[in-house]
């Protein structure tokens, strides 16, 4: 029995090159209350190859954070196949270059934020949280 050859660079597919690495990461989602272990086995500056285990779900878009890193990037399942997950990552600009970005904590922050844009840029504005939504939390005077 022979061993399977390599493919030719011409089925090639990836946007950007592929680096070998072994390094554990973590899928964030609903909201950051939840999250799932993982090693990246590859990564690009377009997306990456987990190790994970085939028993835990994974959502379709979710955040992904390497290391003890704080950029947290916003990424896309691609493909899932038993131990391995493709993800593609959604802050990369059309001509291949990264804006890493670190994404706040929504728990973290005050209050609901409203997003406007104006000719400068985009413009956060913090709002209340609703009385209804308020009242209950544990250090609500009412």
């Amino acid at each position: 029995m022979a061993l399977a050859q390599p493919e030719s660079d011409s089925s090639e597919r990836r946007v950007a090159p592929r680096t070998r690495i072994f390094k554990r990461a973590q899928i964030l989602f609903n909201n950051r209350y939840s999250t799932v272990d993982c090693i990246v086995r590859n990564i690009s500056a377009t997306g990456a190859l987990l190790t994970i285990d085939g028993s835990v779900p994974l959502p379709k878009h979710f955040e992904f954070r390497m290391g003890d890193d704080e950029a947290i990037r916003s990424a896309k399942l691609v493909y899932r196949r038993e131990l391995f997950a493709g993800i593609h990552f959604l802050d990369v600009a059309h001509d291949g270059e990264e804006t890493v970005s670190v994404v706040p904590h929504a728990a973290s922050m005050a209050g609901l934020v409203a997003q406007a844009e104006s000719e400068e840029g985009l413009r956060l504005f913090a709002k209340p949280l609703p009385i209804s939504i308020a009242s209950r939390l544990p250090w609500h005077r009412g």
